[in-house]
């Protein structure tokens, strides 16, 4: 005879010995299929058919057994233990970049407050869309997360014929991590200094200022059409294969003007001479260029176009896992000493809910849609 704790679920009834009493209503109900039992770490597996089985007794005996192995050994014990194994936080762009940066010092402070390995892995390729795609369908067990971008989230649905993964289902948000805004970067010989010289200069010469982004449906593409869009200015857009040969020749004045979504490289050859700052795209001046003005300042209100990073598992993450994983990462951006260190790349840490950053996310949908949409641009 088996015996279940009366506390397991109201929905099975016991009689004053601890017996479930009707487990025969349970095995007809399961009568038309097999029993899923969660094992550790989330994994399901089935272990039972009532379909053959004619002895009701013995079926009895056997969905009390699984009952029982669901109560004790499987899901709820998995998530009390966590984490008990290394944690995979993919990261999908090369190493070196500023997403990557932000991943390992992530892991480093996960691995310390979690005390249990965490490991990163680049997945990189097609703007980020390979590892984002990845992510989407591992298991929802805590045991693989990532760090994801503006370009897959909110930015890759309104561009991209085929995504592979839908960001407002495949995944669970845990926190936004940091927020990089980008800047309008002007080569050393440029005939304006302001953002206001700029734009009355293409006012009077429609069609003839060329400006370099990183590519075809990238964020500081977008930015630059939301800012024409705004100031009612037509530019000619010269998409490059990277942030690196965009920089090269706007050095060597090949092209006049760039949007950047990062301030790592911009800072230095500023303060040289070899650029020029033109605003700031995000809704605040950077720590590094105070006295750069935002495009909001600069007689746009409201301007807001800025990258970010965010902390995500797969879809089904289960609530208790994403409450530790919250409370980990989010006092590990509350830490001056991490936080200096974002703050030389550009990056500014800006952790919050779960709920605030879905809230954030679909926000940030909405921004970036209507920018598409005017484009009608579909990449493959």
């Amino acid at each position: 005879m088996f015996v279940c704790p009366r506390s397991f679920d109201a929905r099975f009834r016991f009689d004053e010995t601890g017996f479930c009493s009707n487990l025969k209503h349970w095995i007809d109900t399961l009568k038309l299929g097999g029993l899923l039992v969660c094992g550790r770490q989330g994994e399901f597996f089935s272990v039972l058919n009532f379909l053959s089985v004619d002895n009701m007794s013995t079926a009895a005996c056997l969905i009390g057994t699984a009952i029982f192995a669901l109560c004790a050994s499987g899901h709820g014990w998995a998530q009390a233990d966590y984490p008990s194994a290394p944690i995979t936080l993919m990261v999908p762009f090369p190493p070196g970049g500023v997403t990557d940066v932000v991943g390992r010092e992530l892991a480093r402070s996960l691995s310390k407050s979690l005390n249990q390995t965490v490991v990163v892995e680049n997945r990189a390729g097609a703007s980020g869309n390979i590892g984002t795609r990845y992510l989407a369908r591992t298991k929802p067990d805590g045991y693989n997360l990532g760090v994801l971008s503006i370009s897959g989230m909110t930015i890759g649905p309104h561009v991209t014929k085929n995504l592979g993964f839908n960001p407002a289902t495949d995944f669970t948000p845990i926190t936004n991590l940091v927020t990089t805004p980008g800047a309008i970067v002007a080569n050393a010989s440029a005939p304006y200094n302001s953002l206001q010289e700029f734009i009355a200069q293409a006012r009077q010469a429609p069609g003839r200022i060329s400006y370099a982004s990183v590519g075809n449906g990238s964020s500081p593409h977008l930015t630059a059409e939301m800012l024409s869009q705004l100031a009612n200015i037509k530019l000619v857009h010269v998409p490059y294969k990277g942030a690196a040969p965009a920089l090269q020749d706007l050095l060597a004045n090949h092209i006049g003007l760039s949007f950047e979504s990062s301030l790592v490289t911009t800072v230095s050859h500023a303060a040289s001479g070899k650029l020029k700052v033109l605003a700031m795209t995000g809704p605040t001046r950077s720590p590094l260029l105070p006295n750069v003005p935002t495009v909001a300042e600069s007689g746009y209100p409201g301007f807001n176009a800025q990258s970010w990073f965010g902390f995500f598992g797969p879809a089904g993450l289960p609530p208790k896992i994403v409450e530790t994983l919250n409370k980990a990462a989010t006092n590990a951006l509350r830490d001056r000493e991490l936080i200096e260190r974002l703050e030389k790349l550009g990056a500014n840490p800006a952790p919050g809910t779960p709920a605030a950053f879905a809230e954030f996310l679909a926000t940030e949908d909405k921004r970036w849609s209507g920018v598409a949409k005017s484009l009608n641009l579909q990449l493959d």
